[in-house]
């Protein structure tokens, strides 16, 4: 068996447990907004942890010898290519990756815009001000995560998951 094919299925049971968990609350009694924003973060994190193993799931279904060396669609296209293997999958994938409106090109472009620390160390023009200024960058590619948003990927993902899960069959 697989096995990464229950890391991926772990990941996507936590992202839904942490969309239900905020989702859950009556509509007059709302969670925190820092309560909804640690949810969110925690559920896109497990959504990206979970496109990393499906990348390397893929990769051990059609028998790469080192799945666990993948960790982009081009390293997996490229492994794969390597023995003579061109699934529809990849394709797929790397399709929804070249197109920026894409359920998975905005949340991978979530995932790395939350992942990014802007440098703060730099002098700015206001360095003399007597009191202490911070720039903040506003990021417009990126969406406000919410619980929709996050569970609009999540039916995403585990529809084209389970797709492909029905496709593949181990070589």
């Amino acid at each position: 068996m697989n096995p990464y094919l229950s890391a991926v299925n772990q990941k996507l049971f936590f992202c839904n447990l942490l969309l239900k968990q905020g989702a859950n609350g009556e509509p007059e009694k709302l969670s925190p907004v820092q309560l909804e924003q640690a949810l969110c973060q925690s559920a896109l994190y497990q959504l990206e942890a979970a496109y990393g193993y499906y990348l390397q799931e893929i990769a051990a279904t059609y028998q790469f010898k080192s799945p666990e060396t993948v960790s982009s669609v081009e390293s997996l296209a490229d492994s794969l290519s390597s023995i003579n293997k061109h699934p529809a999958e990849a394709q797929e994938i790397h399709s929804l990756l070249e197109q920026k409106g894409t359920w998975l090109s905005q949340l991978l472009n979530a995932h790395k815009c939350l992942s990014t620390i802007s440098s703060q160390s730099e002098k700015s023009s206001v360095s003399n001000s007597p009191i202490a200024i911070v720039e903040v960058k506003q990021l417009d590619d990126v969406e406000t995560l919410d619980y929709d948003l996050l569970g609009s990927w999540h039916k995403s993902f585990v529809e084209m998951v389970n797709r492909h899960r029905e496709m593949m069959v181990e070589c």
